[in-house]
């Protein structure tokens, strides 16, 4: 087993088996130390691949702390709040029900970097039998709920507002309405038939939709495990990652990815500000914002991480603090670009010669996928017609595997 971007997932009991979870939970406590926090998201799955972790970890002789239900973000935060030596979520994030998977969180509530990832990956067949571990079951949400409540600057408040909450039937499903109640609003829950089926922050036109049909004042929507945040504005636009990092824009520099909009990049500029592109990941973004000293960062996808807020990645504090700074959630002064998207399945890519792009005055990222044989093409320019037969240019190299003419 090899560690992604973002921990391990897949189909649930194929790819991650509850074997899988106890040598994982065995070998945080060699690699980490013995104090680990688990929580898990509302699969159907994730009882028994929790109980397994935990196990693990208790015959490793350490110490298991179970918090149920939680999203991933808010087992950080009290990995980091209690002083743990590290955390594992069981959590397939944005996949489908029948998937799960298993993210390691560090000392601090942060990611682990790769070094640390590979020594987990050598230690998963050599399982350490102990004495002296222990297990124990406590609630983690009400804790959670106020970390984010004290988290947020003095005196935020969505009272008078009406909110439709998407909770993706995730883990961030009940804790999302509770602090939106707390925070004054009226909420409106918006389920889909399943756990990101029908909902969630991958899928925000359904709660869009739902939003105007209810007339609410605004919407957010989250994933799975609460790590995501698009918000919906009372027309129904959405709003990605991008659009609510301009929302909380901070000087003197910010961090994106590769994939972060051109558009957003130029209005930033216009205001002194700017931005630092990292690879796709919001632990690379993390990573280059500790490294830079810089206080704010995020992907399109809608994982946004503040330096003086959660340790990663939080759905539920990135959207509040956005309606706090711009309760209207008016975009005044960003226009994104336009993008156009490609997945180019099982070819090798070559050496590609795009200054025919940057010539015509767009960007293009051209990637292969970590997870699937595909390789990513994206252009982007402010006119879409363009931005899409730049696209087509593209797709056309990579097919011919030969590089375009000066």
């Amino acid at each position: 087993m090899r560690f992604g971007t973002d921990g391990v997932r897949g189909e649930a009991g194929v790819v991650v088996t509850e074997a899988l979870a106890a040598a994982l939970g065995n070998a945080l406590v060699r690699a980490l130390g013995p104090d680990i926090w688990l929580a898990r998201d509302t699969r159907a799955s994730g009882p028994a691949l929790l109980a397994a972790a935990a196990e693990g970890v208790r015959a490793a002789g350490g110490r298991a702390t179970v918090l149920g239900v939680l999203p991933t973000p808010g087992l950080s935060a009290r990995v980091r709040d209690e002083g743990a030596d590290g955390g594992l979520m069981v959590t397939a994030s944005h996949n489908p029900p029948q998937d799960n998977g298993l993210k390691v969180l560090g000392t601090g509530g942060g990611k682990l970097g790769a070094a640390t990832l590979t020594q987990l990956e050598h230690g998963l067949s050599h399982a350490l039998s102990a004495e002296g571990g222990s297990l124990r079951e406590l609630p983690g949400e009400t804790a959670y709920v106020d970390t984010l409540i004290r988290a947020l600057p003095a005196g935020a408040s969505l009272a008078g507002k009406t909110v439709l909450f998407d909770g993706a039937r995730g883990a961030a499903a009940r804790v999302g309405v509770e602090v939106l109640t707390r925070l004054g609003a009226r909420v409106v829950a918006f389920e889909g038939q399943d756990i990101n089926v029908g909902c969630g922050a991958v899928h925000p036109e359904h709660a869009a939709r739902a939003l105007r049909d209810c007339g609410a004042d605004l919407g957010l929507a989250v994933d799975g495990d609460g790590d995501r945040i698009a918000l919906i504005d009372g027309a129904g636009r959405v709003l990605d990652g991008d659009a609510i990092l301009w929302l909380c824009r901070q000087g003197p520099t910010m961090v994106g990815t590769v994939m972060t909009n051109l558009g957003l990049e130029r209005a930033l500029a216009r205001e002194g500000i700017a931005l630092v592109r990292t690879a796709v990941g919001d632990a690379n973004v993390a990573e280059a914002m500790h490294a830079g000293g810089h206080a704010v960062g995020g992907e399109p996808s809608g994982h946004l991480i503040f330096a003086a807020g959660p340790p990663t990645a939080d759905a539920l504090y990135a959207g509040l603090l956005a309606l706090t700074l711009h309760p209207s959630l008016d975009l005044a002064g960003y226009a994104p670009c336009a993008q156009s998207h490609a997945a180019v399945r099982n070819v090798r890519l070559a050496e590609l010669d795009l200054q025919f792009v940057a010539a015509a005055g767009a960007r293009a990222v051209v990637r292969p996928s970590g997870t699937e044989p595909v390789v990513r093409v994206m252009v982007e320019h402010e006119d879409a017609a363009l931005a899409e037969s730049l696209r087509d240019r593209v797709v056309a190299l990579i097919h011919a595997g030969q590089s375009a003419p000066r």
